[in-house]
């Protein structure tokens, strides 16, 4: 990536931690509706810097951007040009409400209730941990219907809708977590997104495809961040005579979490740029990219926390942190097992297609 954008990422990524985001959180909204219009590829490299510095933080520009994504792929003319210009430039703040008490991975499983009425839809039930549900203005809610899954914006501000805190979890402490109750909620149909029946297959399946995107590079920000701390600890810490990086178990350690880095960072960015390019096989470089980033934050979160020793253990402590938002990294938007099981998927699609694998 060439130094310009790499400045322009940096810019965005220092915009993004401040209490007032703005326009940093519309990255890939089109510049037509007041958007960055940025690649793939450079939204990408934004994520990384943010979870960098904060795992919590960074998560808002996910579920913004997959919100965005949503409304600007699947929405109609009118819908887009009525909610984009305010998502675009952060007036409105989003949030992605799929999950629910028996509704994880398995998105199959929505039990919200959604009636038709005369002039929309009506809501009743029960989304659980919203990504920064506590500070969103809309949420892209997604509820089964007899003509199959609808997903629609829904204003937090609407009558019907209460939001609550969830209890904080051990990482992620700042994403600002919430659970919604909808109490017939009414939904008109222009807050519809896409046609009713692929609030699933195509809108929720194409925003997922674009989060796992932006998890796997914050998951390469996080794993960076943790080797640079377990290589700070290695050559700063002597014990047993010397410095730590002279052992020689030390230096495996530090070998693996390196060589995790470096393919997280090489996986990520060909992900982005099968994106762009519209890649025969984008799904399988998205999903390869995200289990294999999740892993690497994980693995140099424990060789940051194992060259701490005690130092590490302490609650609140920056490895600590790392090591408890690397764990969240391997859930979200996917968990590693689920991830598995997708990967596998297409490199037998491949194998069927005929392509050299």
């Amino acid at each position: 990536m060439s130094g310009p954008d790499l400045a322009q990422a940096r810019r965005l990524a220092d915009q993004l931690l401040q209490p007032d985001p703005g326009p940093a959180l519309g990255t890939l909204v089109a510049t037509r509706h007041g958007g960055l219009g940025l690649s793939h590829a450079l939204h990408g490299e934004v994520c990384r810097l943010v979870a960098e510095t904060s795992p919590s933080r960074q998560a808002l520009l996910t579920v913004h951007a997959m919100v965005c994504r949503a409304v600007g792929r699947w929405g109609s003319e009118e819908l887009r040009d009525r909610r984009l210009p305010d998502l675009a430039t952060g007036r409105t703040v989003a949030a992605f409400a799929l999950s629910e008490e028996n509704a994880g991975s398995d998105v199959r499983s929505l039990a919200i209730e959604c009636r038709p009425t005369d002039d929309g839809w009506e809501l009743t039930g029960e989304k659980q941990w919203i990504t920064y549900g506590l500070e969103a203005d809309v949420l892209l809610v997604f509820a089964g219907t007899e003509r199959g899954p609808l997903a629609a914006l829904v204003d937090t501000s609407a009558p019907g809708v209460e939001v609550r805190a969830c209890p904080r979890t051990s990482g992620f402490a700042e994403a600002r977590l919430a659970s919604v109750r909808f109490d017939r909620c009414r939904v008109p149909h222009d807050q519809v997104v896409g046609r009713v029946g692929s609030g699933l297959a195509h809108v929720a399946a194409d925003a997922l495809t674009l989060g796992r995107l932006s998890i796997a590079f914050a998951s390469w920000g996080l794993a960076r961040a943790a080797l640079r701390a377990a290589t700070q600890r290695a050559v700063g810490r002597h014990q047993f005579g010397g410095p730590l990086h002279e052992r020689q178990l030390v230096r495996g350690l530090l070998a693996d979490a390196s060589v995790a880095v470096d393919a997280a960072q090489e996986l990520c960015r060909r992900a982005a740029r099968s994106i762009d390019e519209a890649g025969e096989w984008l799904q399988h470089d998205v999903l390869t990219a995200k289990l294999a980033a999740s892993r690497a934050a994980a693995t140099a979160a424990a060789t940051a926390a194992q060259l701490h020793g005690a130092a590490g253990l302490l609650e609140g402590s920056p490895v600590d942190v790392m090591v408890r938002d690397a764990r969240v990294y391997e859930v979200i938007e996917g968990n590693t097992q689920l991830l598995q099981d997708l990967v596998a998927g297409q490199v037998l699609a491949r194998h069927r297609s005929g392509e050299d694998l």
